[in-house]
C-alpha cells in the first residue's frame, strides 16, 4: 500500500528524532523531565500515523501500537520510543513491499459492502432517491479506488475518463465499461437531486455492478 509523501516524511522525522530519544542513562532510564516529556508527545505522534496508515482496529501494527502507548512506562519511557520506532520501520518495510494492500482494500469492501446493504434496504422500500445517493456515492468511491489501485492517476479526473481509461487496460470490457457509464450517471443525477433522471431499476443496477466491481477489485 503506497504511503503518502506526507505520512512518509512524519515517519522520517520521527524516526530521525527517536535515536535521541530512546537514549537513557546508565540503568536505562530517561536522563530528564523534558525527555519524558518529549518521549510522551512522540509516542503519541507515531500512534496517529500508525492509524493513518492502519484503519482497522485489528491491524497487529495498530494493536501492538496502541498496547505500547496505552502502558505506564514512567522513568523507561524511553525505552517505549525505541520499541515504537522499530514498529514504524517495520510498517514501511511492510508498506512498500505491498503487504499492506490487501487488508486495507478487504477493510474497505467490508465498508462499502455495508453502504450498498443500506442502498438495497431503501430499493427494496421503494426509495428511489435515497438509495440512488448512496449507490453513486459508493460506486465513485470504488472506481477511484480501483484506479488507485492499478496505478491510474484519479484525483481531479472525471468517472468518464476514469472509465475509458480502465477500458483501455482491459480492466472493463466494453460491455462493463457500458455498466459503469450508466452507475456514473446515476452517480451525477442524484448527487445533483435530479431525481427525474432515473429509474429505481437504475439504481439497482448500479448496486449489482458495483458489488461486482469491489468483488474482483478489492475484496480478495
Amino acid at each position: 500500500m503506497p504511503i503518502e509523501d506526507a505520512v512518509r516524511a512524519r515517519i522520517d522525522q520521527l524516526l530521525s528524532l527517536s535515536a535521541a530519544l530512546s537514549a537513557g542513562n546508565q540503568l536505562g532510564q530517561a536522563t530528564s523531565a523534558q525527555q519524558r516529556h518529549e518521549c510522551s508527545a512522540w509516542l503519541v505522534s507515531a500512534q496517529n500515523v500508525i492509524h493513518l496508515i492502519c484503519g482497522s482496529p485489528n491491524n497487529p501494527y495498530r494493536k501492538n501500537a496502541d498496547e505500547l502507548v496505552a502502558q505506564h512506562h514512567g522513568m523507561v519511557i524511553n525505552q517505549a520510543v525505541g520499541v515504537m520506532a522499530a514498529i514504524l520501520r517495520s510498517l514501511l518495510l511492510d508498506a512498500d513491499a505491498g503487504l499492506l494492500s490487501s487488508v486495507a482494500d478487504r477493510a474497505r469492501a467490508e465498508a462499502f459492502d455495508n453502504f450498498l446493504d443500506h442502498a438495497d434496504a431503501y430499493v427494496s422500500a421503494g426509495h428511489k432517491n435515497e438509495a440512488g445517493v448512496i449507490a453513486g456515492a459508493v460506486f465513485e468511491d470504488t472506481l477511484r479506488r480501483v484506479c488507485r489501485k492499478l496505478g491510474t492517476v484519479e484525483k481531479g479526473a472525471k468517472l468518464d475518463a476514469l472509465i475509458a481509461e480502465l477500458s483501455a487496460k482491459g480492466e472493463l470490457s466494453g460491455i462493463k465499461a457500458k455498466r459503469a457509464r450508466a452507475a456514473a450517471h446515476i452517480r451525477t443525477k442524484a448527487s445533483h437531486a435530479q431525481w427525474d433522471e432515473f429509474e429505481l431499476e437504475d439504481v439497482r443496477a448500479t448496486i449489482v455492478f458495483t458489488r461486482e466491481l469491489i468483488e474482483s477489485h478489492l475484496d480478495r
